[in-house]
């Protein structure tokens, strides 16, 4: 019989003094399969958590660098029905008039219309991206939380409308409530 057992398992531990028993040995393979079996099986569910991450990067990549005139084609929302997917945007989408750099608190864009304070948007180039809030709007000059990326003239200022929810497998929007957002899977 064994002396002690080990912290984590419970498995037997035997001193120099104490019989080995064939059926502890066999309580403790029972116990090493019994937790492989449960690694295994936490291995593959953050396999698929790594898969849906993947994907749902390529989706914000999508959101991220659209170009204004895109209106935001997504070919799967992670539903698991795949199928394509169109969020039309309404007067969300605009420019930065002049390049912005790191640390800056304002930026003046081509239109401020479909904006509205407290709400999330995403500025970006062709290099950088990044989301921010909007805490004041003076005519054509969003005032955000300090930017951490410097973007070019001209980089697309947008409404943040989706987000991906990788844990469940889908796209969703936020909870705000300003988004006008026009849905149809083809």
């Amino acid at each position: 019989m064994s002396s002690s057992v080990t912290p984590t398992l419970g498995l037997h531990k035997w001193i120099g003094t104490d019989r080995v028993s064939r059926a502890e040995f066999n309580e403790n393979f029972d116990k090493i399969d019994a937790e492989a079996a449960l690694t295994r099986a936490e291995f593959e569910e953050l396999r698929l958590l790594i898969a849906r991450l993947d994907t749902g990067w390529g989706i914000a990549d999508e959101i991220n660098f659209r170009y204004p005139d895109n209106k935001g084609i997504f070919y799967d929302i992670l539903d698991g029905q795949g199928g394509r997917v169109t969020a039309a945007l309404e007067n969300a989408i605009t420019h930065a008039t002049a390049a912005l750099s790191v640390g800056a608190t304002s930026i003046t864009v081509g239109d401020a219309a479909g904006f509205a304070v407290g709400e999330e948007i995403t500025v970006f180039d062709d290099v950088n991206v990044e989301n921010v809030t909007v805490t004041a709007i003076a005519g054509k000059v969003l005032t955000v939380g300090a930017l951490t990326k410097a973007c070019k003239a001209k980089a697309t200022v947008a409404r943040t409308t989706a987000v991906t929810d990788a844990l469940n497998a889908r796209m969703v929007f936020p909870t705000w409530g300003t988004s006008n957002i026009t849905i149809t899977e083809a």
